[in-house]
């Protein structure tokens, strides 16, 4: 009996082959998620270290003394 044959499933073996296809569906939504959220997350990253940059480029300057200036 080929596929095409076959009666499609009743009773538990439609439950099941419904059960699985949900779950394959599932794991497929899952991955997707994964991916979208490392990809948000390192924008996210990248985003908050360009602050910090930026913020730390603002940030005055201590004065540098010269190796010959008298020490206090």
């Amino acid at each position: 009996m080929t596929s095409e044959d076959r009666p499609p499933p009743r009773g538990e073996d439609a439950w099941k082959a419904t059960k699985q296809r949900i779950a394959k569906r599932n794991e497929a939504a899952y991955a997707r998620a994964r991916e979208e959220r490392a990809e948000r997350d390192a924008a996210d990253r990248a985003r908050r270290l360009a602050a910090e940059r930026r913020e730390f480029a603002k940030l005055p300057r201590q004065p540098v003394r010269s190796p010959d200036a008298p020490r206090a």
